[in-house]
């Protein structure tokens, strides 16, 4: 029995190692999937901004490393994207923009990726975003297909009777704003006369030349001619500066006293204020609106329109095929387009940010104007009081029969004559036809079919009922 016993000795030693070697592999295996885990954790809150670290003390260096962060950032947001993980990739795209916004890359994911869930507007305001800096703005608008435009849903008035879009029910509005008050500008107003356009000028009056033969800046007798040919000058401030840095009395000189010596030497009132580099905070927007009408913020004007829409135009990445496919998607989704450019010259200077060439401009000009019918084209002030005055209206419809309606416009803020009519639309049987549209005392007012199965009334009074006879 001992005999046996001591053979058997081994054989529980050999059982012993197997089981510490499988409790060893088990142990390895649990720590190597912690381990996985844990790196995987690191890899989720990777901080791209920490990579950045101790970069800075070399602009070529950081520049180098800016890109090369941007560029994972936006690999990560493809592999999200492809995962369906659709806010984590929007997050990264805004990331990989934010770090170096020159790359197309994110904002045509993002592009894509709000054209596929329909949020149209974010499509615009990434467009707005890309125009901020020089990315391939052409690739980024190339990828915007009609198809995947007409499965978003376009909201349209369900009433009978009801105020147009925009004056004699256009189909978009478009403002050209050149930021700055370049002299090459002024230089360029014939071409929009030629179209029997308007631009508005948002001039930095610190900045205006004493003469007209500045190589810049545009001179005060430059603007006094332009406002008295129906260009609208617009205050862009005192001396530039980021509203974002000033406080308390510095919006005296910035916005105040500007808009004073703006009128003073330009002989018209200003009613639209611009804040340089679209920056500002919720005071600089109080500030500004205390003796401005109107300032150009999306939060400002959205709530008057919300298919407003701000694209920088021009720079080398923006050719004409963009431009006008910009009208035309505008002309298809009802846009109010503001288009904020800068010079308009053939010569590069670092003042000028992406102007545009005399050529570009006057095809531009020419291809808006082939779609007249559809088009208004006018300055920002004016748009925007036809965009206010319509928020505010209410319609009131006083009577019907067959072939008559009574209506009458009301607006608590105003009683005033509108400069700018406000465009009735009338839904009526297909084939009738407008005979009259009269106020108080017979007054006329202008009436025609502007459809098959509409009617459009221009009135320019509030609180007085008009009679449409069909």
């Amino acid at each position: 029995m001992k005999k046996s016993s001591k053979k058997n000795v081994p054989h529980k030693s050999n059982n012993k190692n197997v089981l510490y070697w499988a409790a060893g592999a088990l142990l390895f295996a649990a720590g190597f999937l912690a381990l996985g885990r844990y790196w995987g954790h690191q890899e989720n809150n990777y901080d791209p901004y920490q990579a950045l670290k101790g970069y800075e003390s070399s602009r070529h260096a950081f520049m180098v490393k800016s890109s090369e962060v941007s560029v994972n950032m936006a690999q990560r947001a493809v592999e999200a994207l492809q995962k369906g993980k659709l806010n984590e990739a929007i997050e990264d795209c805004k990331t990989s923009i934010d770090i170096f916004p020159i790359d197309a890359k994110p904002y045509i994911l993002l592009t894509k990726i709000y054209l596929m869930t329909g949020q149209e507007q974010k499509i615009y305001d990434t467009l707005t975003l890309a125009g901020r800096s020089y990315p391939n703005f052409d690739n980024i608008v190339g990828i915007i297909d009609d198809g995947s435009l007409d499965k978003i849903p376009l909201d349209g008035p369900q009433d009978n009777v009801f105020l147009a879009n925009f004056p004699e029910n256009k189909k978009m509005a478009v403002s050209f704003m050149f930021d700055d008050g370049e002299a090459n500008v002024y230089h360029a107003l014939p071409t929009f006369e030629k179209y029997g356009y308007r631009a508005t000028i948002p001039v930095v009056a610190g900045f205006v030349a004493d003469k007209s033969n500045d190589p810049f800046w545009g001179s005060w007798a430059e603007w006094r001619d332009a406002a008295s040919r129906g260009f609208e000058i617009a205050n862009h401030s005192m001396y530039h500066r980021d509203s974002v840095n000033l406080h308390g009395k510095d919006f005296d000189i910035a916005i105040d006293q500007s808009k004073e010596i703006i009128e003073k030497n330009v002989g018209h009132k200003v009613t639209a204020y611009v804040f340089p580099h679209d920056s500002y905070t919720d005071e600089a927007v109080s500030r500004a609106l205390r003796k401005h009408e109107v300032v150009r913020t999306p939060e400002f004007l959205r709530p008057f329109y919300d298919r407003e829409v701000e694209i920088v135009l021009g720079g080398p990445h923006v050719s004409i095929e963009t431009g006008e496919r910009l009208v035309d998607i505008g002309l298809k989704r009802r846009l109010w387009l503001v288009l904020k450019c800068h010079g308009v010259t053939e010569k590069r200077t670092m003042r000028s940010f992406k102007s545009i060439t005399p050529e570009f401009l006057e095809a531009y000009l020419s291809y808006i104007h082939s779609r007249s019918d559809d088009i208004w084209v006018d300055t920002f002030s004016n748009v925007f009081e036809y965009m206010s005055r319509r928020a505010l209206t209410k319609i009131e419809t006083k009577g019907f029969t067959e072939d008559t309606i009574d209506f009458v416009l009301h607006n608590d803020r105003s009683r005033e004559k509108l400069s700018v009519p406000l465009t009735v639309v009338i839904r009526v049987q297909p084939g009738e036809s407008v005979e009259s549209a009269n106020g108080a005392n017979g007054r006329k007012f202008k009436a025609w079919n502007c459809a098959a199965d509409k009617i459009c009334v221009d009135v320019d009074a509030y609180d007085e009922k008009v009679h449409v006879q069909y």
